[in-house]
This record gives C-alpha cells, structure tokens and sequence, in this order.
C-alpha cells in the first residue's frame, strides 16, 4: 500500500550557507552550514553565528531521506521548509523574497533529482502579496503542488484583506495550502515552560488560524482552495461544536462574519487535516468530525515530535478502504495530484 507523507520538513542544504549570508541582520534569521567537527552532519547557526541545534543528513539530504522512507514504507513525501525559516519576520520585500527563492529552489532540486519520491511545497513572502503571488506563479512552473504557512504572518491574521488576494491567487492556480503553526501564541511568556509552546501552543495557534479562515471568509469565498492544517487540526476538530454554539447563541459578535456555520465550512469548503495526533481515539475523532477523504498521512519527520519509527501506526487498525484513503487518496487529491 502507497504511503504519502504530507507532514515533513527540510532545513536549507549547507550549500546555500554562503548564499544566505547577507540575511544575517535579522535577528531571527536561521541557515545551515556544514558541521565544524563531523563531516556526517550540519548546523543550524542563527544570525549572531551561534549554533542552534546540529542536524542530521535526513533534514536537507534527499538519499538520506530515502533510505529511511524506505525503511519504514513511505512512498512520497512532501517537503516543506521548517517553519522558522519562512522569513515573515522580513521588513523587505526584496530580500524577503530572494530567502523565499533559496528556499524553495533548494527543495525543487532535491524532487528534480528523485522525483517519484518526493513533492514540494514553497515558502512566500507573505508580508508582500505581490512578491508572494509572483513566487507561487515560478514555483508552479518548477513542478511545485502548493504553499506552506505559518499560523499568523509576524503578528497578522490569516484572515487579513491584504492576504486574500494570495489565497485566491493559490485557487485559481490550483496549488495546495498547508497551515503550520508558528508565532503567535508559542512566543508568549507562558509557554516557555515544559515544552508547552510546542505541545500546546501549536494546537491552539492552528485552531486560531482555523478560526480566522472561517469566520473571516476565506474558505466560504474560496471554497475550492484546498487547505491542509498541520498536526490533525490542532485544537479545532474537538471545538467545532463550540464554535457552532457560540455562534448560534451570540450572533451579535459575528457581525461581517462568514454566514457558513464551522460544520458547513468542514463539509462544503476545502478542509483538510494530517494524521498526526499520536492517539488512536483522537485519530478515529477526526475521521468522525471530517471524514475520512479529508485526513492524510502526516509525521513530521525528520523532528522528534513526530511519528517516524513507525508511520501510521494507528491507521493500519482502521478498515483497509479508509487506510487507503490516509495514506494516500487523501493526499493525492489535496495536492491536486489525481
């Protein structure tokens, strides 16, 4: 049985280290050069030089990844950038842009050299709808299925007017949406303890980001716009009927909001979540809330909060017709593959 792995990321190669060095006056700039001491790995070095965390081959290195897809029976996977490194935090449009370009081309090389084994999605400068719309356009031509984007974009909601010319522009192209949480709620004060910006803070920021794109009308204007949101949804599968009351019983606060009700947005709109919730109830949960043909296969590999020993683990215990549809026909059709 095909596997599709919606969920991974890449950092950029140690190749593209030079290249990147004229970013570093950003204090939240992050970029990958080659190991100082092991030749088997790299660094990620922020802008003042520092070593942030050593990464291994698997994070930038194509026949790294294989070999481990092969060994726990994935297929495909899809590349994303690691959120961090999608520069929102950028004030110009044209280096902005130019990080975007690495990024993204650094990631088409790698589907160039094994295209049956992986796909793509590209970072935008979203803080610039222009430059972000002509990047999208010349990374559809390089063979690329779609976007990746943070939760909020340096502080602004998905729903915000100026970004909706993006999404639209995602629609008329037909390239897919992945949301990843990032920002936001995970930078607050609260959440440096326990690890909780990214156990909870993440899952609370994608049902922001859920919320902001439903009852800010992007999804029932743009009803074919394909959006997959990361880590099973986040929070907001388990609060849809939360978020349906409230919106019953207090109309006055919904003013200008979408008229779909958030179940009607789930059903008729292009929503869709990965598989990656670590539990087998909340899994069949999500399948109950979405439907099966609205889940896909998602890890999070090469991280460690991800599901990378075994992959899908909780879907093989589903009926084969749905574990069919999760590890791959889900996918497929989000990517606009069939």
């Amino acid at each position: 049985m095909e596997k599709w792995d919606v969920h991974t990321h890449t950092v950029t190669s140690p190749e593209t280290y030079e290249a990147l060095s004229r970013f570093t006056r950003y204090d939240d700039f992050i970029r990958v050069r080659a190991h100082a001491a092991k030749p088997c790995c790299a660094e990620m070095v922020n802008s003042k030089g520092e070593v942030q965390r050593e990464v291994a081959p698997n994070a930038y290195d194509g026949r790294a990844r294989i070999e481990e897809c092969d060994k726990h029976g994935v297929t495909v996977q899809v590349l994303s950038p690691t959120p961090m490194m999608i520069p929102d935090y950028v004030e110009d449009a044209a280096d902005a842009a130019e990080i975007c370009k690495i990024l993204n081309d650094d990631n088409a090389a790698t589907v160039e050299k094994f295209p049956t084994r992986f796909q793509a999605l590209g970072a935008l400068p979203l803080r610039f709808p222009d430059r972000a719309i002509a990047e999208m356009g010349r990374i559809k031509k390089l063979g690329m299925r779609g976007i990746e984007i943070n939760s909020n974009v340096d502080g602004v909601e998905l729903d915000d007017p100026a970004l909706f010319p993006v999404f639209e522009a995602a629609a008329e192209m037909n390239m897919a949406v992945f949301v990843h949480p990032w920002g936001g709620l995970m930078r607050r004060e609260v959440m440096s303890r326990n690890w909780r910006a990214w156990l909870i803070g993440m899952g609370l920021e994608t049902a922001l980001a859920f919320d902001a794109m439903r009852s800010g009308g992007v999804h029932e204007r743009l009803p074919k716009l394909r959006v997959l949101y990361a880590h099973g949804g986040g929070a907001f599968p388990a609060m849809l009927g939360r978020l349906n009351h409230g919106q019953a019983c207090r109309p006055d606060l919904f003013a200008g909001a979408s008229k779909l009700s958030p179940y009607d947005t789930v059903k008729n709109c292009g929503v869709y979540v990965d598989s990656l919730v670590h539990d087998a109830n909340v899994l069949d949960m999500l399948i109950a809330q979405l439907g099966a043909e609205r889940v896909a296969l998602g890890t999070d590999y090469p991280y460690p909060l991800g599901e990378i020993e075994h992959p899908g683990k909780f879907i093989e215990k589903l009926p084969a017709p749905a574990q069919t549809r999760l590890f791959s026909g889900t996918a497929k059709e989000w990517l606009g593959c069939n």
